[in-house]
């Protein structure tokens, strides 16, 4: 018998499909009783672009703009953000509905931990922090239209990293 997850990384993109994605992590993590720690990955830009922006923009201004992007992605995953929050009642609406009694949002959530991280390989972070955080599965989204071309991307690399299973939900299909 496959043992239940007792923690559960959801790697989200931030994109609007990730709310569906969130859904089934959410739901497996209701089933076993599981914890979720959301993963947002940031890629990287190259050293020669990365310059060239310095160059252009200066170097207050680069790593202003850079603090900014984390913290919207924080904001956006924190709920600090008016769809984020929407988001948030949604889940608290999907759990409250499971327990048959309304639950406040903080204590009735799956999540441990929000992380916001920066990588130049997004499918080795998403590995690795798999294994930092001892997590039992991987829950991805992968479009369903481009099931082959996605394979290429990070869902094959991180496929092809990891020994954690994987839980791909296809997108698109709703």
């Amino acid at each position: 018998m496959i043992p239940k997850p007792k923690r559960i990384l959801f790697a989200s993109d931030l994109s609007t499909d990730m709310k569906e994605v969130f859904e089934h992590a959410a739901s497996y993590a209701a089933y076993a009783g599981a914890e979720i720690i959301v993963l947002h990955v940031m890629e990287e830009a190259s050293k020669s672009s990365e310059k060239l922006v310095r160059v252009a923009f200066g170097e207050s201004l680069y790593r202003n703009l850079k603090n900014e992007q984390k913290t919207g992605a924080r904001n956006l995953l924190t709920g600090k953000n008016v769809d984020a929050l929407r988001i948030r009642q949604a889940i608290a609406g999907f759990f409250a509905e499971e327990e048959q009694e309304p639950a406040p949002m903080e204590e009735g959530s799956p999540i441990e931990k929000i992380l916001v991280t920066e990588s130049q390989s997004i499918a080795s972070e998403i590995t690795q922090t798999a294994v930092e955080e001892n997590c039992d599965v991987i829950v991805m989204g992968c479009k369903q239209q481009g099931i082959i071309a996605e394979a290429v991307g990070v869902v094959r690399k991180v496929l092809k990293r990891t020994s954690t299973p994987v839980f791909l939900v296809p997108l698109g299909k709703r």
